[in-house]
Protein backbone atom coordinates (compact mmCIF):
# COMPACT_ATOMS: atom_id res chain seq x y z
CA UNK A 1 0.00 0.00 0.00
CA UNK A 2 1.14 3.12 -0.73
CA UNK A 3 0.41 6.26 1.45
CA UNK A 4 0.50 9.66 0.02
CA UNK A 5 1.52 12.38 2.43
CA UNK A 6 0.25 15.98 1.22
CA UNK A 7 2.27 18.78 3.87
CA UNK A 8 5.36 17.93 5.79
CA UNK A 9 4.77 20.31 8.45
CA UNK A 10 4.09 18.89 11.79
CA UNK A 11 0.96 16.92 11.14
CA UNK A 12 2.29 15.79 7.97
CA UNK A 13 5.40 14.08 9.34
CA UNK A 14 3.85 12.78 12.42
CA UNK A 15 1.92 11.13 10.59
CA UNK A 16 4.30 9.65 8.29
CA UNK A 17 6.21 8.59 11.36
CA UNK A 18 3.12 6.87 13.62
CA UNK A 19 2.33 5.08 10.19
CA UNK A 20 6.34 3.39 9.97
CA UNK A 21 5.77 2.50 13.38
CA UNK A 22 2.69 0.94 12.81
CA UNK A 23 3.14 -0.71 9.12
CA UNK A 24 5.77 -1.43 6.37
CA UNK A 25 3.43 0.54 3.82
CA UNK A 26 5.05 2.79 1.30
CA UNK A 27 5.12 6.49 2.70
CA UNK A 28 5.33 9.82 0.27
CA UNK A 29 5.57 13.16 1.68
CA UNK A 30 5.20 15.69 -0.42
CA UNK A 31 5.49 19.53 0.17
CA UNK A 32 6.67 22.54 -1.88
CA UNK A 33 7.52 24.96 1.22
CA UNK A 34 11.12 23.24 1.83
CA UNK A 35 12.89 19.76 1.78
CA UNK A 36 13.63 19.59 5.00
CA UNK A 37 11.06 19.30 7.82
CA UNK A 38 11.58 22.40 10.63
CA UNK A 39 9.62 23.77 13.62
CA UNK A 40 7.06 26.18 12.61
CA UNK A 41 7.23 28.35 15.93
CA UNK A 42 10.66 28.59 15.79
CA UNK A 43 10.91 30.83 13.12
CA UNK A 44 10.39 34.23 14.76
CA UNK A 45 13.37 33.27 16.58
CA UNK A 46 15.30 32.98 13.20
CA UNK A 47 14.18 36.42 12.38
CA UNK A 48 15.48 37.36 15.61
CA UNK A 49 18.55 35.96 15.06
CA UNK A 50 18.22 34.03 18.52
CA UNK A 51 18.46 30.82 15.87
CA UNK A 52 19.71 29.55 12.60
CA UNK A 53 17.42 27.50 10.33
CA UNK A 54 19.26 24.76 10.44
CA UNK A 55 18.66 24.59 14.48
CA UNK A 56 15.30 24.52 14.05
CA UNK A 57 15.13 21.20 12.31
CA UNK A 58 14.96 18.09 14.67
CA UNK A 59 15.93 15.34 11.78
CA UNK A 60 19.13 14.98 10.58
CA UNK A 61 19.03 14.38 6.76
CA UNK A 62 19.50 10.18 7.15
CA UNK A 63 16.13 10.05 9.45
CA UNK A 64 14.32 9.46 6.24
CA UNK A 65 16.37 7.00 4.61
CA UNK A 66 16.65 4.64 7.33
CA UNK A 67 12.81 5.45 7.96
CA UNK A 68 11.70 4.59 4.52
CA UNK A 69 9.66 7.49 4.12
CA UNK A 70 10.78 9.37 0.82
CA UNK A 71 10.05 12.95 0.19
CA UNK A 72 8.98 14.84 -2.84
CA UNK A 73 9.28 18.48 -3.56
CA UNK A 74 6.44 19.94 -5.80
CA UNK A 75 3.31 21.32 -5.66
CA UNK A 76 -0.17 19.91 -6.05
CA UNK A 77 -2.57 21.77 -7.96
CA UNK A 78 -5.09 18.85 -8.67
CA UNK A 79 -6.19 15.19 -7.35
CA UNK A 80 -8.20 12.88 -9.30
CA UNK A 81 -9.98 10.82 -6.71
CA UNK A 82 -11.18 8.68 -9.18
CA UNK A 83 -8.02 7.43 -10.40
CA UNK A 84 -6.24 8.08 -7.33
CA UNK A 85 -3.63 10.58 -8.64
CA UNK A 86 -2.47 13.96 -7.79
CA UNK A 87 -1.14 15.84 -10.20
CA UNK A 88 1.66 18.36 -9.28
CA UNK A 89 2.52 22.03 -11.22
CA UNK A 90 5.11 20.50 -13.22
CA UNK A 91 2.71 17.47 -14.89
CA UNK A 92 4.01 14.89 -12.67
CA UNK A 93 1.09 12.15 -11.59
CA UNK A 94 1.65 10.55 -7.98
CA UNK A 95 -0.66 7.54 -7.11
CA UNK A 96 -1.81 6.90 -4.22
CA UNK A 97 -4.07 4.22 -2.22
CA UNK A 98 -4.31 6.39 0.81
CA UNK A 99 -4.54 9.99 0.95
CA UNK A 100 -3.78 12.30 3.70
CA UNK A 101 -3.90 15.96 3.74
CA UNK A 102 -1.69 17.23 6.23
CA UNK A 103 -1.76 21.05 4.59
CA UNK A 104 -1.61 23.57 7.59
CA UNK A 105 -3.22 26.97 7.99
CA UNK A 106 -3.24 30.11 6.21
CA UNK A 107 -4.41 33.71 7.45
CA UNK A 108 -7.66 34.46 7.18
CA UNK A 109 -8.40 38.10 5.14
CA UNK A 110 -11.74 39.46 4.55
CA UNK A 111 -11.64 40.67 1.23
CA UNK A 112 -10.10 44.05 2.33
CA UNK A 113 -8.87 46.26 -1.01
CA UNK A 114 -5.17 45.90 -1.30
CA UNK A 115 -5.22 42.33 0.49
CA UNK A 116 -2.86 40.73 -2.16
CA UNK A 117 -0.77 43.79 -2.47
CA UNK A 118 2.99 43.15 -2.13
CA UNK A 119 4.23 42.97 1.00
CA UNK A 120 1.36 41.96 3.24
CA UNK A 121 1.57 38.12 4.07
CA UNK A 122 0.92 36.16 7.71
CA UNK A 123 3.95 34.15 9.12
CA UNK A 124 2.78 30.39 8.43
CA UNK A 125 5.39 29.34 6.16
CA UNK A 126 9.30 29.29 5.03
CA UNK A 127 8.24 31.46 2.61
CA UNK A 128 6.99 34.03 5.05
CA UNK A 129 9.53 34.32 6.63
CA UNK A 130 11.57 35.09 3.33
CA UNK A 131 9.26 38.13 2.62
CA UNK A 132 9.63 39.37 6.20
CA UNK A 133 13.55 39.61 5.92
CA UNK A 134 12.91 41.68 2.17
CA UNK A 135 9.94 43.67 3.16
CA UNK A 136 11.19 44.63 6.69
CA UNK A 137 15.00 45.52 5.72
CA UNK A 138 14.09 49.16 5.06
CA UNK A 139 11.89 49.69 7.85
CA UNK A 140 14.38 49.06 10.64
CA UNK A 141 15.70 52.40 12.10
CA UNK A 142 19.21 50.65 12.43
CA UNK A 143 19.06 49.64 8.45
CA UNK A 144 16.55 51.68 6.66
CA UNK A 145 18.86 55.23 6.58
CA UNK A 146 15.60 57.35 7.28
CA UNK A 147 16.51 58.90 10.37
CA UNK A 148 14.88 56.69 12.95
CA UNK A 149 11.90 56.47 10.93
CA UNK A 150 12.13 54.19 8.11
CA UNK A 151 8.86 52.84 8.27
CA UNK A 152 6.49 50.91 10.24
CA UNK A 153 4.80 47.29 10.36
CA UNK A 154 1.57 46.97 10.70
CA UNK A 155 0.10 43.55 12.33
CA UNK A 156 -3.70 42.96 12.22
CA UNK A 157 -5.02 40.33 14.86
CA UNK A 158 -4.65 40.02 17.77
CA UNK A 159 -3.46 35.93 18.17
CA UNK A 160 -0.59 34.57 18.97
CA UNK A 161 1.23 34.97 15.97
CA UNK A 162 -0.03 38.58 16.03
CA UNK A 163 1.63 39.09 19.16
CA UNK A 164 4.81 37.33 18.53
CA UNK A 165 5.30 39.59 14.81
CA UNK A 166 5.00 42.37 17.15
CA UNK A 167 7.81 40.58 19.67
CA UNK A 168 9.54 40.49 15.89
CA UNK A 169 9.88 43.73 14.48
CA UNK A 170 10.62 45.04 17.80
CA UNK A 171 13.84 43.23 18.37
CA UNK A 172 14.78 44.94 15.21
CA UNK A 173 13.67 48.44 16.47
CA UNK A 174 11.08 48.53 13.71
CA UNK A 175 7.95 50.68 14.81
CA UNK A 176 4.38 48.66 15.21
CA UNK A 177 0.75 49.44 15.08
CA UNK A 178 -0.86 46.56 16.21
CA UNK A 179 -4.53 46.35 15.13
CA UNK A 180 -7.15 44.01 17.88
CA UNK A 181 -10.82 44.40 17.14
CA UNK A 182 -11.47 43.60 20.63
CA UNK A 183 -12.08 45.94 23.76
CA UNK A 184 -8.65 44.54 25.69
CA UNK A 185 -6.26 42.12 24.36
CA UNK A 186 -7.59 38.43 24.28
CA UNK A 187 -10.27 39.65 26.56
CA UNK A 188 -11.96 36.59 25.11
CA UNK A 189 -9.81 34.88 27.12
CA UNK A 190 -8.37 36.23 29.71
CA UNK A 191 -10.69 38.21 33.21
CA UNK A 192 -11.11 41.64 32.37
CA UNK A 193 -8.06 42.35 35.23
CA UNK A 194 -5.43 40.40 32.94
CA UNK A 195 -6.47 41.73 29.81
CA UNK A 196 -5.81 44.89 31.00
CA UNK A 197 -2.20 44.26 32.09
CA UNK A 198 -1.41 42.71 29.35
CA UNK A 199 -2.53 45.30 26.78
CA UNK A 200 -0.63 47.68 29.09
CA UNK A 201 2.59 45.65 28.83
CA UNK A 202 2.02 45.87 25.11
CA UNK A 203 2.53 49.61 25.18
CA UNK A 204 4.82 49.84 27.14
CA UNK A 205 7.45 47.88 25.10
CA UNK A 206 6.71 50.66 22.60
CA UNK A 207 3.64 49.42 20.59
CA UNK A 208 1.37 51.14 18.95
CA UNK A 209 -1.83 49.00 20.45
CA UNK A 210 -5.08 50.28 18.76
CA UNK A 211 -8.14 48.25 20.35
CA UNK A 212 -11.17 47.82 18.95
CA UNK A 213 -9.98 48.77 15.87
CA UNK A 214 -10.52 46.74 12.64
CA UNK A 215 -8.91 46.71 9.04
CA UNK A 216 -10.92 48.77 6.36
CA UNK A 217 -8.39 49.06 3.33
CA UNK A 218 -4.53 48.55 2.45
CA UNK A 219 -2.73 51.40 0.20
CA UNK A 220 0.66 50.60 -1.21
CA UNK A 221 2.97 53.66 0.00
CA UNK A 222 5.68 55.54 -1.94
CA UNK A 223 7.75 55.15 0.90
CA UNK A 224 8.09 51.12 0.58
CA UNK A 225 8.44 51.69 -3.80
CA UNK A 226 4.94 50.38 -4.51
CA UNK A 227 4.77 47.58 -1.32
CA UNK A 228 1.67 47.51 1.13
Amino acid sequence: MHILILGNGISGVTCARFLRKLSDHDITLVSDESDEFFSRTALMYVYMGHMRLRDTMPYEPWFWEKNRIQRVRARIERIDFQTQKAFSTDGKALGYDKLVLALGSQSNKFDWPGQDLDGVHGLYHLQDLDAMERHSAGLSPLRGGQGGEGGRAVIVGGGLIGIEMAEMFRSRNIPVTFLVREKKFWDNILPAEEAAMVSRHIREHHIDLRLETELKEIQPTPLQGGRG
